[in-house]
């Protein structure tokens, strides 16, 4: 099988979307060709039947599109299918290729926001995989839940870390819906109202654009005035290769974040073997059983706190096989071999639907 694949970004130190690399070689791994187009690129070591096209050297939006159109002439008609990750606008641009050579198109979405753009890749898109049922917002039946890919040879616990204080750890990008008050709210209740003064919180994550930036500022404002400054950390980017150093620090992992979808990082946190604080519904279902433990109102940064001390004062094996249970959560369902297998026999049925 040969696969066309559209994607962000291929660059193995990108604080984002690091990850895309690992993607790419696996599903090399498991199919005969793997073609790449990407808007940027960077450091990547490739497995060797994976060729790739960025666009970043074009000099400016019509010259990208160019390429971009001559690029899809050249390759859609050597491949079986066309496999459009992430972006819509994706999606929306290779619609006309597959259409005109008679390619499947598969399209990889996972975020709780529903645009009009995202509604005509839908529209356009022979299926969508996505990484649960609640990760793609619009009902139909194109969707495919295929999970989420992490890399859990990776992403896996560590004891090396020696640390004067607990660490409560958030990764993400400043992004008001990642609701990074709620958060810092919670830190001053443990330390300036509960007087836990062992406690060290981080924040790994940063702006990406100009109201991001507005947000970022307000926060540790919001921080500051709390008298929070020898407690809390805020680390801007952090490579995709050193990114598990920091999941592996922690003691406890909390995503504030609200966009009703499988947040990469938590699973990433999971699969490290830490206890991770959600208030996403989306991972009611994954959590099961401890879901009652570690599922905290959305917006209640006193139940995230009282949370947060529940989680240090378990008992230590209790944890130790809750954590271990996670990371079993990740490699059943979430792990990148799962995605890999699941996303070719999409494809596979798709090429067998066309044959009939």
């Amino acid at each position: 099988m040969k696969v066309l694949m559209v994607t962000p970004r291929i660059d193995e130190e990108h604080d984002v979307f690091g990850f895309i690399v690992t993607w790419v070689n696996k599903l090399a791994e498991k199919v005969e060709k793997l073609y790449v187009i990407s808007l940027w690129s960077g450091r990547a070591k490739l497995k060797e039947n994976v060729e790739l096209f960025s666009l970043d050297e074009r000099p400016n939006k019509i010259a990208k599109i160019v390429y971009f159109s001559k690029l899809m002439l050249r390759l859609a008609p050597k491949t079986d299918v066309i496999f459009c990750h992430m972006f819509p606008e994706f999606t929306i641009m290779a619609a006309p290729f597959a259409k005109l050579f008679g390619k499947p198109l598969i399209m990889w979405y996972t975020h709780g926001h529903v645009s009009l753009r995202l509604k005509l890749a839908h529209f356009l898109a022979t299926k969508v995989t996505t990484a649960s049922k609640g990760s793609f917002k619009i009902k139909s039946n194109k969707v495919v839940a295929i999970g989420h890919g992490i890399d859990t040879s990776k992403f896996k616990p560590s004891s090396n870390f020696r640390k004067r204080k607990k660490t409560i750890l958030s990764v993400g990008r400043i992004s008001p819906i990642k609701d990074y008050e709620t958060f810092i709210k919670a830190a001053n209740v443990l330390v300036n109202e509960k007087d836990l003064h062992d406690l060290d919180f981080i924040v790994v994550g940063g702006p990406a654009t100009a109201s991001d930036r507005e947000y970022y500022t307000k926060i540790k404002l919001l921080a500051k005035n709390f008298k929070l400054n020898d407690y809390i950390k805020f680390i801007e980017s952090v490579p995709y290769s050193n990114i598990v150093n920091y999941y592996q620090l922690c003691d406890v992992f909390v995503s504030t974040s609200n966009t009703g979808s499988l947040d990469k990082v938590v699973l990433e946190a999971m699969a490290c073997e830490k206890p991770t604080l959600v208030c996403n519904e989306a991972f009611e279902e994954v959590f099961g059983e401890y879901s009652s433990i570690l599922m905290f109102s959305r917006n209640d940064f006193t139940d995230l706190a009282d949370k947060i001390i529940y989680i240090l004062q378990m008992d230590e094996n209790q944890r130790n096989e809750m954590c271990h249970n996670l990371r079993k959560i990740v490699e059943k369902m979430h792990s990148i071999e799962s995605l890999t297998d699941n996303l070719v026999d999409v494809f596979k049925k798709l090429l067998k639907e066309r044959q009939k």
